[in-house]
């Protein structure tokens, strides 16, 4: 069963199961330290995304990923595409109301790249609100939080970004492309803070505030890449694959409701 919407013809599309789930990645490209590559966000996306395909090839479709972010912040570092979140919004409203008119009723954003989420949040409800379908957003690492904290080395302030988590992923996948040999430990957690906790898979922050990247690192590294390996990252992703595939299926359970207005 073909799992991959872009290898769909509009035949197939016609005749398509409606309520498969339909997953968009939408990353970002940028600069995650001089240990990775600026892909990362994308390749990890969509690894959790073609990973939940083969594990339920008949439950979901997967598209084409969008591979630029809000991530204007990032830009005193070379290489980085930035969106504005006003943009971002309205290119995957656009997206996922294509979707609906083609017939799709249940529609998944998953996201990986921190700053997109509060974007998809959006862009998912937006969707609803004009269409009637269902339209969840979801940052992939927060589906398996408990998963990576039982398998982590790192202490907390380890995962943040280009940390433990995401280059023990990636060196998983593609290996040759990780040089934990130009890695440095830029674990910048301050315990004494109440509210601003920098790490994604302990609670992540109570309160936001996104500094200019360059202010708060000096390689673009935030966490702790030096205890990355490759069996670690494997845990990880498959952590994120089944408990991605989990809320996949708990969204085909979703009913459809029917809005009722009281004026």
């Amino acid at each position: 069963m073909k799992t991959d919407y872009g290898k769909l013809s509009w035949e197939e599309v016609r005749d398509a199961d409606k309520d498969r789930v339909v997953i968009l990645n939408v990353s970002a490209t940028e600069d995650h330290g001089p240990h990775m590559p600026l892909d990362t966000d994308t390749v990890l996306g969509m690894a959790v995304a073609n990973g939940v395909a083969s594990k339920a090839p008949a439950e979901v479709l997967i598209m084409p990923p969008i591979s630029y972010g809000f991530n204007e912040h990032h830009k005193d570092f070379p290489g980085v595409i930035w969106i504005q979140p006003e943009t971002l919004i309205a290119f995957v409203t656009d997206v996922t109301k294509s979707l609906a008119h083609h017939g799709f009723r249940r529609i998944l954003l998953l996201n990986s790249h921190g700053s997109n989420h509060p974007v998809l949040d959006l862009a998912a409800r937006k969707t609803v609100i004009e269409t009637g379908i269902i339209c969840v957003s979801a940052s992939y690492w927060n589906l398996c939080a408990d998963k990576i904290n039982a398998v982590r080395k790192s202490e907390i302030g380890g995962i943040a970004h280009a940390g433990e988590f995401e280059a023990a992923m990636y060196k998983h996948l593609h290996p040759d492309l990780v040089h934990l040999e130009k890695a440095v430990d830029q674990n910048l957690h301050n315990p004494d803070s109440k509210f601003f906790n920098l790490d994604l898979a302990l609670g992540g922050g109570k309160a936001m505030l996104m500094r200019w990247w360059s202010e708060v690192t000096p390689d673009g590294t935030m966490g702790d890449p030096t205890l990355a390996d490759a069996e670690t990252g494997k845990a990880f992703l498959e952590a994120a694959i089944d408990e991605t595939t989990e809320l996949v299926r708990e969204i085909r359970r979703l009913p459809l409701l029917q809005r009722k207005d009281h004026h």
